[in-house]
């Protein structure tokens, strides 16, 4: 079921993206702000991989089956090589991201577009709470997209999960 909202949303974001392409083709718009968006979702994209690929790997360690490779293999080195611990990483629903305020001690995390970030050591996220009012612990898409024209900001930050898709 993940890998089939993955590629959802990498069909969909590659759609968006295209058309951006055409709107700068056409100069009817402004270019910087076409560009602004598609470095948006360059990014988002960016993101969903690293974090579906930490799943893939969580998943080949505890036995299940891998999810296809484009990749051909690489030869195994003839010295082993130290992996580097995995981040944790997890699906959370708004009720669990809401315990992550940034009150009390409790770390601060914010989802944007389904992906979870951690804004903890982020200065302007001091004690949970960002420009405008806004605060860790909610999902903050609607109000992102109002304030940020590109998704720069994001890529500095650490993914810790993804957002449960709402269930009717």
């Amino acid at each position: 079921m993940e890998l089939e909202l993955f590629l959802n949303y990498v069909g969909n974001s590659l759609r968006m993206i295209n058309s951006d392409v055409e709107k700068i083709r056409s100069n009817l718009y402004n270019n910087n702000d076409v560009l602004d968006h598609i470095s948006s979702e360059v990014i988002m994209l960016e993101n969903h991989i690293q974090y579906f690929s930490q799943i893939n790997q969580a998943a080949v360690e505890v036995g299940e089956p891998e999810l296809p490779s484009e990749e051909p293999e690489q030869p195994e080195p003839e010295e082993p090589l130290i992996p580097e611990p995995e981040p944790e990483t997890r699906v959370f629903t708004l009720e669990e991201l809401a315990q992550y305020n940034g009150q009390n001690g409790a770390p601060a995390y914010v989802a944007v577009n389904g992906v979870v970030y951690n804004v903890t050591d982020n200065p302007l996220w001091a004690g949970g709470n960002h420009f405008f009012g806004l605060s860790a612990g909610r999902d903050l898409s609607n109000e992102f997209a109002m304030c940020h024209p590109g998704a720069m900001v994001l890529s500095v930050l650490p993914v810790v999960g993804t957002l449960a898709a709402e269930t009717e």
